[in-house]
């Protein structure tokens, strides 16, 4: 990944070096985005060279041509051979030099009576001071030319480096972000186009100061310990932060703070299963980091390691509704070992750039030894962030520690222990599909890393990113909330199958509480009341794993027997997640070769799946400190489909494939809400 943004910082700073008339269609920003995009025309660019290389030619020829009309010059200008002999034989004064030099400067062509006045002032005849003035005339036009020459060469190497860069970039793209690039003569994406300005955008930020770097890590450092430690009434007692007393404590400067800017703090307090040191290399690794937390984390990338201990990070991070814009931030991670058993990991940004809607003020966890698998984390959240975009209906959820606050950081850590440490769990029922398979250690890895790739997968279709985002269809006649429609060009992407993937999804309220709703839709007996596209067949579950503490953690693997079909049905393989800040049911059809090989330890990233699913959040606490079920009034539904329209990548979505997911999405609801006698 490193590798990567190197890649890509180098290519960002090449397209800003390039003049605008000669910067290739893919490099411009703010047209591109209104208007469609030009195919690359790789003519435009060998004019642009040829160009410049026939004015070095031009130059070269006339700097020649000149040079000999000046030697003429000299000749027509010498005189009688007398005087020839008596300007070769005799050197100008340093004050008869300097006098002319005054002449030159005031008028680089005089007329013959300034030209007389001289003569008879310095002692030299007319002719002398004609020719001394030409050949000065000559030799500044020359340096001006070389000087032009040099400047004209060092541009054409420029260009001609850049271009040839620039068009590896266009024809290979990136091998790890799903951009396979565009040959020339083709029509650039748009995508592709933003992802160059935002590698442009972020090169900016790495280029800071290290010795202020490091003043502003220990002032966080010294800020995060402090809060840690603390009660009231610096914290209140629902775990959020008192500002007025935080100002009081921690006394800034009046620093400018963009319009629409909302402050949120939160504190919470874990004891969860894993080693400390364990947990400091997942923070330390910004990849391994990005995995555990997927279901917050959308995307993250190291712009630039500092040191060992100090790392700057550009992380996405989301909430999975559409309806709920993503928060992406650039920080400073630092770690710092305390005492024997106790580590502080610290984030920390460093302005307010104006290219991200999020910033950390001293935000991180602290980690205490307590016994050798069992760890204590005290994790607090302190942000800034753009909230203007943000629908009242959701406002109230995002500024809780639910959204993205402490809560929710803590809860997903806890969660994901308690997922790693349910691997050693062998006490598992066999294997119904082939019933000669029992699920071992080694297997059990493979099942829970296909349903973690589901999860990824699933939130990926859910939230859009900087790159990617959301196009809206409304209208469509069916009376639900906007259908959030994407489409996706799956090339060679691992896990995916090839073709044009469309992405749909829209989030709903209902006066259900979380559990009751994540119960009802994981549950394979009442499967048949919701999904429509199981026709009216049985569902019957061969194959549970459980992944946690928590009952409805597990990964079913479900039959599907419809009249009609093969005795072995239809395969589904579900994950099902929860925990206090929400909840998932992700699911795909699976062809049994498949499942075979992962049960037999096989390698799940190599297996295409789509998955569909929901997202169940809590509506917000109603005030309460313990935020337990009765907190909540209802529930935040998000219903998201991933259906592959085409094989062929480069074909475009048609009005009938976004009638028909509109469709299944009405259905759908519908179904969900009369199955729990919601009549609204």
């Amino acid at each position: 990944m490193d590798s990567i943004m190197n890649s890509a910082n180098k290519n960002s700073s090449m397209i800003e070096n390039i003049p605008s008339s000669s910067r290739l269609p893919f490099g411009q920003s703010s047209s591109m985005s209104k208007s469609k995009p030009n195919p690359i025309s790789i003519e435009s660019e060998t004019k642009s060279i040829k160009e410049i290389m026939q004015l070095l030619t031009d130059d070269e020829v006339n700097s020649k041509s000149e040079y000999n009309d000046n030697k003429v010059d000299e000749q027509d200008g010498k005189g009688d051979e007398h005087t020839n002999k008596k300007m070769c034989s005799r050197r100008h004064t340093k004050q008869q030099i300097a006098e002319m030099e005054a002449l030159f400067k005031e008028c680089p062509k005089p007329d013959k009576k300034k030209i007389k006045e001289l003569s008879d002032k310095i002692e030299l005849e007319p002719s002398q001071i004609v020719f001394w003035l030409q050949n000065r005339r000559t030799q500044l036009k020359n340096q001006d030319q070389h000087s032009e020459n040099l400047s004209l060469r060092n541009e054409y190497d420029k260009l001609r480096t850049e271009y040839a860069l620039l068009s590896e970039v266009v024809k290979n793209g990136c091998p790890n972000c799903s951009d396979h690039g565009f040959h020339l003569g083709e029509t650039p994406d748009n995508d592709q186009c933003l992802r160059l300005k935002n590698a442009r955008q972020e090169e900016e930020v790495v280029h800071i100061s290290k010795q202020h770097i490091a003043e502003v890590i220990r002032a966080a450092m010294y800020e995060l310990l402090q809060m840690a430690q603390m009660g009231e009434p610096l914290w209140l007692p629902n775990n959020d932060l008192n500002i007025e007393e935080y100002k009081r404590k921690f006394p800034r400067r009046n620093e400018p703070k963009p319009n629409g800017i909302n402050t949120s703090a939160s504190r919470e307090s874990s004891l969860v299963t894993m080693n400390h040191i364990n947990l400091v290399k997942i923070f330390m690794d910004t990849n391994h980091w990005a995995s555990f937390f997927s279901s917050i984390v959308l995307t993250a990338r190291t712009m630039d390691v500092l040191d060992g201990s100090t790392k700057m990070i550009y992380a996405e991070f989301q909430v999975p509704s559409p309806q709920i814009p993503n928060r992406d931030c650039y920080f400073v991670r630092s770690c710092n070992k305390i005492v024997d058993g106790l580590w502080v990991i610290v984030d920390v940004s460093l302005d307010h750039t104006p290219i991200t809607r999020c910033w950390k003020r001293p935000s991180g966890c602290v980690i205490q030894q307590i016994s050798n698998d069992i760890s204590k984390v005290t994790w607090i959240e302190h942000i800034e962030a753009h909230d203007t975009l943000i629908h009242t209906f959701y406002k109230t959820f995002v500024n809780s520690s639910l959204a993205f606050g402490a809560k929710r950081w803590i809860s997903i850590l806890d969660r994901q222990c308690e997922r790693l440490a349910s691997v050693e769990d062998t006490n598992l029922p066999q294997n119904n599909i082939t019933h000669t398979l029992s699920i071992d250690k080694e297997r059990r890895k493979s099942v829970l890393k296909l349903g973690e790739r589901m999860i990824i997968s699933y939130i990926s279709g859910v939230s859009g990113t900087k790159t990617h985002k959301w196009t809206t269809f409304t209208g469509s006649g069916y009376n639900i909330n906007d259908l959030q429609v994407k489409t996706r060009r799956s090339i060679n992407d691992p896990g995916r199958p090839r073709g044009l993937v469309l992405c749909a999804s829209t989030s709903i309220w209902l006066p259900v509480l979380p559990k009751l709703l994540f119960d009802f839709l994981r549950n394979e007996n009442t499967r048949g009341k919701w999904d429509i596209l199981i026709n009216g067949g049985t569902i019957q579950e061969v194959t549970h794993i459980a992944n946690g503490m928590e009952i409805g953690n597990s990964i079913s693997i479900l039959r599907v027997n419809c009249p009609n079909q093969a005795p072995n049905g239809i395969l589904i393989i579900q994950e099902s997640i929860t925990d206090p800040t929400g909840s998932f049911i992700v699911y795909a059809p699976i062809d049994i070769r498949a499942i075979d090989m992962i049960l037999c330890g096989g390698n799940p990233d190599v297996v295409r799946l789509l998955p569909s699913g929901f997202a169940i959040l809590p509506d917000g606490p109603s005030g309460s400190t313990n935020h337990e079920i009765s907190d909540y009034t209802g529930s935040f539904l998000t219903i998201a489909f991933q259906i592959l329209v085409d094989n062929v990548p480069t074909a475009n979505i048609s009005p009938q494939s976004v009638a028909a997911v509109d469709k299944l999405m009405f259905c759908t609801i519908n179904k969900i809400k009369n199955a729990l006698f919601l009549n609204f």
